[in-house]
């Protein structure tokens, strides 16, 4: 069984200029520069990414879940939210009015792509977020939450941007990738309809329609949302070192199976394994 998020992996054509973004801009640590290595690579299905360089970043706290920086160029292709598979990276803040203010700056590295907004859920007005697009083509939802919502164990942030605790899947339909969450132990909550504006505007819908989505609860305060992509949408590209463009990977720690790679419904990469036994 999945047991929550622990980390979510980005394939930048950069590596020292993103670590530079999100340490000067969202606070974020770096640790050492490695390379991938072999087994690492192996263990991925992905023998070329063995000599591209890595790195782990954690929040201004040392909270655990990682973004994992990885160098390799982008399929030309690729364009931020118009491809199945991991779309976009939740993160919890504690003042997204002024996150923004610092993010809009004519020289951030961060582009806006939706300013703060309330989101457009019928059972909350507590959640406010802004959605940006990073130096890897990376899409994040930078989150606000004022207030305990009843049915959701949310995190509070410890620092002024804390930690990843959603990550969006975008799917051709929500059934068969909900069901790869369910043969992992993780069933889906109910389907829902909201405004994603700046998933409209990546599809040239009108900023109104309401898309299809639902919620995957994890423990540690994490979750999964998965959207119902429109037609448009087209199979991930991977990049040069072989793993997907973007928001390439999601790392899950598990119970005590075996760790293991899998590839969900909607082509997304998944790493898991044990906390005592892990490859991250």
């Amino acid at each position: 069984m999945l047991e929550s998020l622990a980390g979510v992996t980005i394939v930048t054509p950069d590596l020292d200029r993103t670590i530079a973004a999100y340490g000067d801009w969202l606070g974020y640590r770096a640790g050492p520069v490695a390379t991938v290595g072999t087994g690492r690579a192996t263990f991925w299905g992905a023998p070329a990414a063995a000599d591209a360089r890595m790195i782990h970043l954690h929040p201004e706290k040392g909270e655990p879940r990682f973004i994992r920086l990885i160098e390799g160029r982008p399929d030309p292709a690729y364009r931020p939210l118009a491809h199945h598979g991991w779309a976009a990276a939740e993160i919890i803040v504690q003042d997204v009015e002024r996150l923004a203010e610092r993010l809009g700056l004519p020289d951030s590295p961060f582009r806006v792509i939706g300013p703060p907004a309330v989101l457009d859920f019928d059972f909350t007005d507590r959640i406010k977020a802004m959605q940006v697009v990073g130096p890897a083509g990376e899409v994040l939802y930078l989150t606000e939450v004022s207030g305990e919502i009843p049915g959701f164990d949310l995190p509070r942030a410890e620092s002024f941007v804390g930690p990843l605790f959603i990550m969006v899947l975008g799917a051709a339909e929500i059934a068969g990738s909900a069901g790869t969450y369910a043969g992992l132990g993780r069933a889906a909550g109910p389907i829902l309809k909201a405004r994603i504006e700046v998933l409209s505007a990546a599809h040239a819908l009108p900023a109104d329609h309401r898309h299809q989505l639902t919620t995957v609860a994890l423990n540690r305060q994490s979750y999964l949302e998965i959207d119902a992509l429109p037609p448009g949408a087209t199979p991930r590209p991977l990049s040069s070192i072989g793993l997907p463009a973007g928001l390439s990977m999601v790392s899950f720690h598990a119970g005590s199976a075996a760790a293991r790679m899998v590839i969900g419904a909607a082509g997304e990469w998944l790493e898991i394994s044990p906390q005592s036994d892990h490859p991250f």
